[in-house]
């Protein structure tokens, strides 16, 4: 499912870029990151990977953590239209209710 797939890429990229960033930043003098970055960084990333995960199974809940998590889509006009209009179909909304 598209929109499954994009919250895990997104999850995964933060998650992925934590890292490299941590590296960065230790070798620059005037950036320090403390655990609270990484600690809220680390939770977007699962967050995301939580609403992939809750839409490829159709958990209720999974709808509404979609839209919240698709708002970070939307400034990519191009790209957050077509997320938010397969959320809109018929049958995105039909997966949820098949139990």
């Amino acid at each position: 499912m598209f929109v499954a797939r994009t919250h895990w890429i997104v999850g995964a990229s933060i998650a992925v870029t934590l890292f490299p960033l941590h590296l960065i930043a230790q070798r620059l003098p005037y950036f320090e990151f403390g655990l609270r970055t990484y600690v809220i960084t680390a939770g977007v990333a699962l967050l995301y990977g939580l609403a992939g995960t809750l839409v490829w199974l159709g958990a209720p809940s999974g709808r509404w953590l979609s839209r919240v998590c698709s708002l970070l889509y939307l400034p990519r006009i191009q790209f957050g239209s077509r997320v938010w209009r397969t959320m809109d179909r018929e049958d995105f909304r039909a997966h949820f209710s098949r139990r």
